[in-house]
């Protein structure tokens, strides 16, 4: 029998326990060689792990001080005055150290930046406004007061204010928001100056000011010494950067419209008739 088959047949009588066909056996078996391996790595687990501590373990020896000479023993040496420095010594070189200087420190403005709020002013580029007013109004020529119907007033840009000056021939005077008493601003948003006067400032965005000029019905007219015929008024609108009242602005104005008050004609005449009488 060679070694190769010896080898052979022990295999097989090893496997064969594992690979009976009997299910007790194959568990046993199995059960025996995982006993056996258990007990193994159980009795070489600690010894190994002795050998690896005890190889860590590092014994230091006492380091011993040299022992130094007694002052009895120094050998004195008294330098010679012709004696010269070895070539074999270095020359001590001494360096300053630079110290760091700090920046100076930025000098800070004592005031405060201010804001300065600019006043109020007319625009250097006046919009040219649309306007919807009548030119002329037909009234009786006895009348002393009129109601102008509703006029309409825009610039296309509302990141401007407007001031509108309204002004007359003589002895017209101006009502608007309530009538028959005097309502004038001169704080808030809307500005009003001249109320039941001859002469009406209204200031406020360009729709405010024409809401205020048809509010109640709309702005009234009236003479208190003649009628209001063949009179004039005229409005004048100003672009202003902020609502104001301030009269020297009118001449700023590049939009204005006026309106005629042309007095109604009436005749009077007698008409002769023939009739038959019974």
């Amino acid at each position: 029998m060679s070694f190769d088959e010896f080898i052979y047949r022990m295999k097989e009588r090893l496997q064969a326990p594992f690979n009976s066909e009997k299910r007790a056996i194959r568990f046993i078996s199995r059960l025996a060689a995982l006993g056996v391996f258990a007990a193994v790595i159980s009795t070489l687990a600690p010894t190994i792990a002795d050998e690896l501590a005890g190889s860590t373990e590092t014994v230091e020896a006492p380091i011993e001080a040299p022992a130094s000479p007694s002052p009895s023993e120094q050998p004195t040496e008294t330098p010679s005055p012709s004696a010269s420095p070895s070539a074999s010594e270095e020359p001590v070189i001494i360096r300053s150290t630079a110290q760091p200087t700090a920046p100076a420190p930025l000098i800070e403005p004592t005031e405060s930046a201010t804001v300065v709020e600019l006043p109020p002013a007319p625009l250097e580029v006046q919009p040219r406004y649309t306007l919807r007013i009548p030119t002329s109004v037909a009234v009786d020529p006895r009348a002393k007061f009129y109601v102008m119907p509703h006029i309409y007033a825009a610039s296309g840009n509302d990141s401007h204010s407007t001031m509108v000056c309204i002004s007359g021939s003589s002895d017209l005077n101006f009502d608007t928001r309530n009538k028959l008493s005097s309502q004038n601003s001169d704080s808030g948003p809307d500005l009003i100056s001249g109320d039941r006067s001859g002469f009406l400032m209204i200031s406020a965005s360009t729709a405010r000011v024409v809401n205020l000029i048809n509010s109640w019905t709309g702005l009234q007219i009236y003479s208190q010494a003649s009628g209001i015929a063949n009179k004039v008024l005229t409005f004048q609108f100003v672009a202003v950067t902020k609502p104001v009242i301030d009269p020297t602005f009118c001449s700023a104005a590049r939009s204005m419209a006026s309106t005629v008050f042309r007095p109604l004609g009436l005749e009077q005449s007698t008409v002769k008739g023939s009739g038959t009488l019974k």
